[in-house]
Order: structure tokens, then sequence, then C-alpha cells
């Protein structure tokens, strides 16, 4: 039962995540707010690593770490762009489209096989996409496209971590991810960097520390359960999406994102029951790891 309590946990403070990220507003540079991000996760997970006594030499393979970061804070950028522009519940739907991209993507880098049945989840997962993006040659002026190349890039960097996880610590690989992401982000330094206020400071210091602990309780839960059991959960981050959103920004539901949410969440069930029955782990990761 605690495996389910803490992977709901993690749903919820990923999503609180974006509350507080969304709250800053877009006056402050995207690449500062990645950065207070990564940087106010980096002095809880210090103090989590030598709890647990972990030993930094054994941390391997830096190439796949360095790529995961680039490809990861790209992901992470397109993905807070969106919280800024896009209702939460209409980002947080179109997100799960990465777990259609995590599957197309493993049958050609981790040697994975799907069947016809997956693949028709797929495309009808696809449809739901384009009933809420509504595509037009004003497509990619329209910001709703960025969480589905976020979701690109996200399940790129899913496929480089489950490379990774074969020879690295889950804690470990997300602190050498939470380090190379601060860096990067302080290349993306310039004069538009400002000093934030109080109410700002304190909801970038808070995006880091519940991305900290999301994580961390995502970790655990895999830790007491197989993460095809867990991966349901994942779909209640649309109501919480949905009742945040409203409570603190007023935003409501459109019938677009309504019927395009349930066809893509009825795909991606079928495709986490798929894989509970065939018993892998494609989707490892559909939660943002970051």
């Amino acid at each position: 039962m605690s495996a389910f309590i803490y992977k709901s946990l993690s749903v919820l403070f990923f999503v609180l995540m974006s509350v507080c990220i969304k709250a800053t507003g877009d006056h402050i540079p995207l690449f500062q707010v990645v950065f207070f991000r990564n940087f106010f996760a980096l002095l809880p997970l210090i103090f989590f690593i030598y709890f647990l006594k972990l030993n930094f030499r054994s941390i391997n393979n830096y190439k796949l770490h360095i790529a995961r970061a680039f490809i990861g804070i790209t992901a992470m950028s397109l993905f807070f762009i969106s919280i800024r522009y896009v209702p939460l519940v209409e980002m947080q739907t179109i997100s799960y489209s990465s777990v259609f991209f995590i599957s197309i993507l493993s049958i050609f880098f981790l040697g994975e096989k799907i069947g016809y049945r997956r693949i028709i989840a797929i495309f009808i997962g696809f449809i739901g996409v384009l009933i809420i993006l509504k595509p037009s040659t004003e497509l990619f002026s329209n910001y709703s496209v960025l969480p589905l190349i976020a979701s690109l890039f996200l399940s790129m960097a899913v496929i480089v971590l489950k490379k990774i996880l074969l020879t690295n610590n889950n804690i470990l690989s997300v602190w050498v991810f939470t380090v190379l992401c601060t860096i990067i982000s302080l290349f993306f330094y310039n004069e538009n960097w400002v000093w934030p206020n109080n109410l700002d400071m304190s909801f970038m210091v808070a995006s880091g520390i519940l991305g900290f602990i999301a994580q961390i309780c995502l970790t655990k839960s895999f830790q007491l359960a197989d993460a095809s059991i867990l991966a349901p959960i994942d779909f209640s981050s649309v109501i919480w999406s949905f009742s945040l959103g409203y409570i603190f920004f007023g935003e409501l539901i459109s019938s677009d994102v309504l019927i395009g949410g349930l066809i893509i969440i009825t795909s991606v069930g079928y495709i986490f029951y798929r894989e509970r029955v065939l018993q892998k782990e494609i989707v490892l990761g559909v939660n943002k790891q970051f």
C-alpha cells in the first residue's frame, strides 16, 4: 500500500512544482527559472545522498549522463514555457504523448518489440493529440504544440535514463542530472536576469524542493512495487492539474481538451495494461524525471 502512497505523492508534488513555476509568470527569464529549479534541488539532494551513504565513485558512463542532461534540459525548458502559456490540465494531458514516443523509440534504441495492439493504441492516442492541437497553418504559433515537442525530448531522455540505470544508482543519476542542468542553465545568463522579489523567490525555491521530493517519492515507489502496477496513478495528475489550475489561475477545460484527453488517457491506459500483461517496462519514467 505504501508504494501507491509514494507514487500518489510524487504525482501531486510534480503538479505543485508546475503550479509554483506558473505562479512566477513570464517576467523572469526562462533559464533563470530553470537554474533556480535545479539549484534548490541540489541542497536537499546532498543531505539525502549523505544519509544513504551513496558512493559518488560508483557513477559511470558520463557520456550518457551528459547526453541526458542536454536532452532533459531541453524538455524541461519547453515544459516550463508550456506551463506559462498553456492551461495546466492541457499541458499535462498532452505530455502523456511521451508514452507513445517512448514506445516508438524503444524499438530503435532498446530493441523492444511492440505488437499491432500497441501500434493501434499509439495511433489512436495521436488522434487525441490532434483533436487538442487542431492542426492548421498556424500550428507552430500555438503554444499548445510545445508540450508535444517537450514530450518527444522527454521520451528521448527516458530512453537514455534506462541505459544509465543499468549500471548507475537512480539517486546518484538524479544528482548528476541536476548538477549538469544547473551548470548548463548558467551559460544562458545575460543582463535580462533579475533578482526575484520575495514572492517569486519563494515560488522558485519551492519548485526545487517540490521537484526533489517528487523524485524521491517516485524512486521509493518503484523500489516497493513494479512500475507497471503503479503507472495508472499517473492519471491523477490530470485531476490535480485541473483542480489546482482552476483554483489558482481560473483555468477551465475546453471541449477539445476533454475529448482529446479522454482518447489519450484511454490509449495510454491500454499501453499500461499491455505492459503489465507482457511484464515489460517500456514506459518507465512516464513522470517527468526532473
